[in-house]
This record gives C-alpha cells, structure tokens and sequence, in this order.
C-alpha cells in the first residue's frame, strides 16, 4: 500500500499543456519572470526566482489564474536544478484562493528534493475545474500522485475531495455519458480513470467526481452472497501492461476455476507447457479505499484472481503459485 505523502497535494491528468513564453518585465499568462533572491546560506549560490503563470482558465462563470512560485540553481541544469517552492490559485481580480508550500532544500549547489506540478483545465457533463499533477523527486517507483481536483462548489472556488495517491498512474477524465428517453435526460457522472498497478498488471479504476457536493469516491463497487449474506467482494475489469515471463520448466499445472470463486465447483488442473498458448483475459481485483486526514490511497487486496485461456481452455486462477505457472511475478 502507497504511503501518504508528507507534501501538500494536488490533482492531474493524463495530457495537459504548459506553455512558456521568454521573459518579459510584466509576464503575460503561461510564462515564467526571473530574479535574484539570497539563499539563507552563504556557502550556497544565490538562487533565482521562477514564476511560472498558467492561465486564465474559465469555468463556472468565474477566471482564475495558477502561479507556480520555483526556485532555480543558476547554471544548474537536470532534474535538480529547479524545484517548486510554492503555488497559489488567484481569482481574476488577483486575490489568493488557494496556496501550498513545498520542500526545497538546497545541498552542494543543488536542491535535494525537487517538486513540479502540471496543471490541466478538465469540463465534464456536471461541472469543471481544474486537475493538478504535483510530482516530487526523489519518489518511490510506481509512486502516482497526488492529484487534485479544483472546482466551484456553493460559488466559490474549493477542492472536489481530498487529493489521491496510488501505486499506479493517472488516465483519462471522462464526462459522464447523456442519453436522452423522450422528454427525459439521463447525465452520468463524470469520471477520473487511474491505471492501478496490482503488482502483476494494471487495472483501470473509475473514480466518480461529485462537482455538486466537492466529494470523490469510487464508481464500482461489486457484492457477492455469502453464506452470511451480501458482502464486497472484487470486481471484474479489464488488464493493461501485463508482462510474462514463463519460467524454465517444460511442465507445470495451474489450479482453474470455472468461477471467480473458490467455493463454487471443484477446480480442474490445466497442464501449462513451456510452448503454451496463455492469453490474459481480465482480472478480479478489490479495490481498496483509504481515506486520512490529508489525502486518499487507493490500493488493491492481496486476492487477485485472473482469467485465462491456456491452450483455449478458459477459467479462472489466483494465487502466487497458479500465476508464477503462467508466468506472471508479483513486483516489490
């Protein structure tokens, strides 16, 4: 499970555009003015101060402008030579909205941690806003987030949840679909798509965005009976990014279920052969939900259970063992 960050967070998407124009002495949107500013040492160099403005974006009537405050190592280039210090959220009439601070500590000429964000304007079928990426270096692998949602909520600018974060990357925004019944209109909520790394493969989860009421949560959710009754269970969904790497045994068998579902029906055991056909169908994951006091992780269960065709015989398998037989290794 991904661990909450100590940095203040924000939101992203997928594509998003940064413009930089060269300096100028009163920047227009999307470009970037530098000065000199003393560092508190006097063993490091001075560093220069980067503003960056992004913006104006538009949405529920109002205009709103995103400064990105950097500092920068002068003749320093690569990752380390500029990092985020702080970002703020302005109206049109230039009055703060909302501000974050990030680390930027400077060591032997060079920041020790760095931070950028990437700002995309996002409009859906129920409202719009603003997806902020905040990424950070140096960063644990898989490390996605966070990313933060801004949009209008009660007429004032305001976070649409807490920021997420999760072993895995950021997708597509999705507006919800509208269909139309004769004098009826039906809008889907609109949707943030996350490629969630489950240590095999990724899976692609729908996070619905509540514009309305400035909440996230997610958008499937799957019961199944129990011999005590319903209880939430993994749902099926579609797998991206799969990688096997089959072992070096000639032969070996994997335990297939007809079902997802190791108390319905008696499995049958499939021969794999090093020369097998394996097809990765989908996969059943149950995914976890955990909300702090600063942001939201997103995870999966330990339970994986993956279709497959082997051979064209179809089912179902899970555990270690049955997936390492088909060539597919847990990461980390």
């Amino acid at each position: 499970m991904p661990q909450e960050p100590a940095r203040a967070v924000a939101a992203s998407a997928s594509v998003a555009a940064e413009a930089s124009l060269p300096q100028r002495e009163s920047p227009p949107p999307n470009t970037q003015q530098m000065s000199q500013t003393p560092t508190h040492s006097s063993r490091e160099p001075e560093l220069q101060e980067v503003e960056e403005r992004k913006g104006p974006f538009t949405f529920g009537g109002q205009t709103f402008t995103v400064l990105a405050h950097n500092k920068r190592v002068p003749g320093k280039l690569g990752e380390f030579a500029q990092a985020l210090a702080s970002l703020d959220i302005a109206d049109a009439a230039g009055a703060v909205l909302h501000h974050e601070e990030f680390p930027h500590a400077v060591e032997n000429g060079e920041f020790t941690e760095t931070c950028s964000v990437r700002v995309t304007p996002v409009a859906g079928s129920n409202g719009a806003g603003l997806l902020l990426d905040t990424g950070c270096l140096p960063s644990a692998p898989m490390s996605g987030g966070p990313w933060q949602i801004f949009g209008i909520v009660n007429g004032k600018l305001a976070p649409i949840g807490k920021p997420l974060y999760a072993e895995g990357e950021m997708g597509d925004f999705v507006p919800g679909k509208v269909s139309h019944m004769g004098n009826l209109t039906q809008i889907l909520a609109d949707e943030l798509k996350i490629r969630l790394f489950t240590g095999y493969f990724f899976v692609s989860v729908k996070v619905r965005v509540n514009w309305m009421e400035g909440k996230l949560a997610l958008a499937q959710h799957c019961f199944y009976q129990t011999g005590h009754g319903m209880a939430e269970g993994g749902c099926e969904m579609p797998v991206e990014g799969v990688e096997r790497h089959p072992g070096e045994q000639e032969l070996t068998f994997v335990r297939m279920f007809s079902e997802s579902n190791e108390q319905i029906g008696t499995p049958a055991h499939v021969v794999v052969k090093r020369e097998s056909r394996v097809e990765i169908l989908a996969a059943k994951v149950l995914v976890t939900w955990e909300e702090g006091k600063d942001g939201i992780g997103l995870g999966v269960a330990d339970d994986i259970w993956v279709e497959v065709r082997i051979d064209g015989k179809e089912g179902w398998i899970h555990s270690d063992e049955d997936l390492q037989a088909i060539g597919l290794y847990r990461a980390g």
